[in-house]
């Protein structure tokens, strides 16, 4: 699979999220084990949609760029914050007691596959570069 295709597949998965957190953060909510909902739970769903939007824009806008310093620093951002998730949402669910599901268990296999594709293209990228400034 190339970059491209990559990261197109991964913005669009984002926008997808983005949109369910926004218009209905209680069906995420619930569908991660929360066994009570109230407005703070709301909020930072919200919030955090939000957030999982504009990093999911940020990959599909720079999903055909060259390989730039900035391109690497996307990817490498991307990776940091799908596989650091997956391992704090494991921390809470093991030492902190959070409950946890089966939706939590396969959404977060997936998300750790999805970090450690974008490793892998930060990897491949970072090692062109360095083979390119070598060559010059």
């Amino acid at each position: 699979m190339s970059r491209s295709l990559f990261m197109l597949l991964t913005g669009i998965y984002g926008l997808l999220l983005t949109v369910l957190m926004l218009f209905t953060p209680e069906v995420a909510i619930r569908n991660y084990g929360a066994p009570e909902l109230n407005p703070n739970h709301i909020a930072v769903m919200q919030f955090l949609g939000l957030s999982t939007g504009a990093i999911a824009l940020m990959t599909l806008l720079n999903r055909n760029a060259p390989n730039s310093y900035t391109l690497r620093t996307l990817l490498l951002a991307q990776a940091l914050l799908l596989v650091g998730g997956v391992a704090l949402g494991v921390y809470h669910a093991t030492a902190v007691h959070v409950p946890m599901n089966s939706f939590f268990m396969g959404d977060s296999l997936f998300r750790l596959l999805l970090g450690l594709g974008f490793t892998y293209f930060y990897t491949r990228e970072s090692k062109l570069a360095q083979g390119g400034a070598m060559a010059a």
